[in-house]
């Protein structure tokens, strides 16, 4: 009777079993299902609160944001700004007398010629580095140091330093430009108070006194670099910007020639090429960026005429001609009277006394190349120099006439001659507006 009540029950409700199934199920289903509630609840929360946040927020704020674009174009968001503020602190023309720093290299044989030159071109005020290179030999790399160390005036000031490691420089290679930012860094380092450098060689020698030069350019804005420069065309391009060359300087202990590779490179797309004289007159602010390179384009330079043949011809010339900074700072003229054959040989012509007068007709406040001990050197001394003894005259000899120099005066106190004037119409010339437009093609 059970199992037939069974039957029947089963017949009038036949989803009975059905629902014993589900109902015995319904607790682990109700569990089961609630396990995405708590991260969709975390979700939900969060969408709501940056909602209110970005609602608060954009009726609260002061300023609307920048949009991205903006951003992206202001410079003032980058630290290359900093630098570019620091330059337009740099004082254009300044109450007080400039100061200069020179580099004065030379090589085997050139000790005494280098000793020369700089008792030429010495004032107190100016700081003096004094580099003979490795082919030159210890005995005589000793011989200047201890000129240097035994003279009284040097001694007293601290203004000359003899660069005691000696690099190779190759004729035409990238070491010269490395022996040049070597001397620039010692000289930042040394020195805080100096306005222009200039590189001078043992061949090269003053037509004005310091005391000439320093006042002239006491009038000039200090932002102005001289560095004779042309825009890189033609053969000269081919030749030079499509060949390879390596320096062994770089890697050798003895000097040789540049060794010429047989591969060629392409002409650069990201900046103009410039080429021009090797001897310059640069400002402090135009190589701290040589040497700083805050957005890297002067080291890019350098690694690049690191196979460049006469790279010293064109290093210097390339980045400011290609630096919106300082595009505008250049004179092209390197203040040097220098005859060439003609047609131009791959050496200037050596100065001597048929030159005298074409030399001070220039108006140049330097000359190169001159042999050693020409007779001419005597004759620049005498008539353009006022240079008796040791030092060329000025404001600051205030000894006997028999060594005026040796006892030192106020160096703030110039006596400006005959050179001082035809140097001012040549600086004159040069910074006109006519001659200013040749500048950085």
């Amino acid at each position: 009777m059970k199992k037939l009540y069974r039957k029947l029950v089963s017949i009038r409700d036949p989803f009975a079993r059905v629902k014993r199934h589900v109902s015995s199920h319904s607790g682990f289903r109700a569990l089961r299902d609630r396990k995405w509630m708590f991260p969709f609840l975390a979700s939900l929360i969060m969408l709501i609160t940056l909602l209110i946040l970005s609602i608060y927020g954009k009726f609260d704020a002061k300023e609307d944001p920048l949009p991205l674009d903006v951003v992206v174009e202001s410079n003032d968001y980058f630290v290359e700004s900093d630098f570019r503020t620091y330059l337009k602190s740099k004082v254009d023309v300044s109450p007080e007398l400039p100061r200069l720093a020179y580099l004065i290299s030379g090589t085997k044989g050139d000790s005494h010629r280098m000793m020369r030159t700089l008792q030429a071109v010495y004032h107190p005020r100016n700081q003096y580095v004094l580099h003979l290179d490795l082919e030159a030999p210890p005995r005589e790399r000793m011989e200047i140091a201890m000129s240097v160390k035994s003279d009284p005036t040097f001694r007293r000031m601290e203004n000359v330093r003899v660069m005691a490691q000696s690099n190779l420089v190759t004729y035409k290679g990238p070491t010269m430009i490395a022996s040049t930012l070597q001397a620039v860094a010692i000289l930042l380092r040394e020195s805080l108070h100096w306005d222009w450098f200039l590189n001078l060689s043992a061949s090269d020698y003053p037509l004005v006194t310091q005391d000439d030069l320093l006042y002239v350019f006491s009038n000039l804005s200090r932002n102005v670099n001289f560095i004779e420069h042309m825009q890189l065309t033609g053969w000269k391009l081919n030749q030079r910007a499509k060949s390879i060359i390596v320096d062994p300087g770089l890697y050798l202990s003895k000097k040789s020639d540049i060794a010429w590779t047989t591969q060629r490179r392409s002409l650069p797309t990201s900046f103009k090429l410039f080429t021009g004289s090797a001897w310059i007159m640069l400002t402090r602010s135009f190589l701290e960026y040589c040497i700083w390179g805050w957005d890297n384009f002067p080291r890019t330079i350098l690694m690049y005429y690191t196979n460049f043949v006469s790279s010293p011809e064109g290093y210097f010339h390339t980045v400011i001609c290609n630096s919106k900074e300082f595009l505008n700072t250049g004179i092209s003229h390197d203040l040097h009277y220098i005859a060439w054959d003609n047609p131009p040989k791959q050496h200037p012509i050596s100065l001597s006394l048929k030159d005298f007068d074409n030399m001070v007709n220039s108006k140049a406040p330097f000359a190169r190349k001159f042999h050693k001990n020409d007779p001419v050197l005597d004759k620049i001394d005498k008539e353009l120099l006022g240079r008796t003894h040791r030092f060329s005259s000025g404001g600051w000899c205030v000894g006997s006439s028999d060594d005026p120099c040796s006892v030192q005066g106020n160096d703030s106190v110039l006596k400006p001659g005959p050179g001082s004037v035809r140097l001012q119409e040549l600086v004159q010339t040069l910074t006109s507006e006519e001659f200013r437009r040749k500048q950085c093609p």
